[in-house]
């Protein structure tokens, strides 16, 4: 089932009352999947936005079998506004990946994520493998699940004060295998971070979690043994 909401009051409906959340202008969805993943989903949404502190964030999961959106949401302070469709910039380490030269959103980056992973050599995957269990993406590494990716730190174009926090890889259960990126805008350092606020201490966190929710779900709907 698919669904597309702007909310002006965003998460209620879903139980979160997140305080952040509640001042937050806009809330964007898509669940092409169960229900209990899509719920868990936006509610570690709401908890990374709040606890970073920042102006909002976003992610997409996508099946790698046939390129289907499974779940994707955005929580922003603006008004009827979608991160993964109206937000484009220029996560350095992304763009070199994907080889692009132009301005982006998170949907396009994804997209081309799931055609460059399908014809990606043997060198290509190490590399993202080791991000995720040696490099900057480790903090989303689970034993005994491949996991894949890499991050991005950079300054807002509009505002380099600030800065913009990705994650973008894939990862594979139980002989499903899916990409996924998470976004934060403008997180800010915590005593938990050590007050650093780049990539690998707040969006790979998220990732984190939403692996572990398609996880959770997967096993709760596991047929039992005999």
């Amino acid at each position: 089932m698919k669904k597309v909401v702007f909310l002006i009051v965003a998460l209620f409906l879903m139980g979160c009352s997140h305080k952040n959340i509640v001042n937050n202008k806009s809330f964007a969805e898509i669940c092409n999947t169960e229900e209990a993943i899509c719920k868990r989903n936006y509610s570690v949404l709401a908890e990374e936005v709040e606890k970073f502190n920042t102006a909002g964030g976003a992610f997409i999961l996508v099946n790698l079998e046939n390129d289907e959106v499974l779940n994707s949401a955005s929580i922003s302070i603006l008004e009827s506004f979608d991160y993964n469709k109206d937000f484009s910039y220029t996560p350095n380490n992304i763009m070199k990946l994907l080889k692009k030269d132009r301005l982006a959103t998170t949907s396009q980056f994804i997209q081309d994520y799931t055609s460059f992973i399908k014809s990606a050599g043997k060198k290509e995957l190490e590399e993202l493998r080791g991000n995720v269990t040696n490099g900057a993406a480790k903090k989303i590494n689970i034993e005994g699940i491949s996991i894949y990716g890499l991050t991005a730190t950079d300054y807002k174009l509009d505002n380099p004060d600030d800065i913009v926090t990705t994650f973008l890889g894939h990862f594979i259960y139980q002989g499903q295998e899916y990409a996924l990126i998470t976004f934060l805008d403008a997180p800010k350092g915590i005593k938990s971070t050590y007050n650093f606020n780049s990539a690998g201490w707040n969006v790979t966190e998220l990732a984190r979690k939403i692996v572990e929710s398609v996880i959770l779900n997967t096993n709760l709907n596991a047929p039992s043994p005999n």
